[in-house]
């Protein structure tokens, strides 16, 4: 990759991660190119931020467009069971797009960017709030 690190779009994408129920891990290490770890109960994720001012053509495959991530995030030393993904952030726009590797493709991931963090945890007063049932016999208690 040319240059340095996107900043700015970092500190957006840790934002948009935690809005939607992520916490935020940024990378200790400046020699491992990833820009975060970032988790939420079953889910834990590495992230690699990118600004493009170009986007993918309609014919064209995303792996093609950002090669350079891909093989990155290919290499990174660390379990396979932590997913990889590729936030891409355009400077037209101010959401970020979210491809997650998958073997040597890219998949795009939609999330809706809400203000409030979508995936909260549920306790068991909210899940037993949900649940009315009615007890007519009085020695039932």
């Amino acid at each position: 990759m040319r240059g340095a690190r996107p900043v700015v779009s970092i500190d957006s994408a840790k934002k948009f991660a935690e809005r939607q129920g992520y916490r935020w891990v940024p990378n200790p290490d400046a020699d491992l190119p990833y820009d975060a770890i970032a988790y939420r109960d079953h889910d834990a994720i590495v992230i690699r931020v990118r600004t493009s001012r170009n986007s993918p053509g309609k014919f064209e495959m995303w792996e093609d467009f950002f090669y350079e991530d891909v093989e990155i995030l290919k290499a990174l030393p660390m379990s396979e069971l932590i997913s990889r993904e590729l936030w891409v952030r355009y400077v037209w726009s101010r959401v970020f797009q979210r491809y997650r590797l998958l073997g040597d493709k890219l998949m795009e991931i939609n999330m809706i960017d809400r203000e409030q963090p979508v995936f909260d945890k549920v306790g068991k007063k909210a899940i037993s709030s949900l649940c009315s049932v009615s007890i007519k016999d009085p020695e039932i208690k």
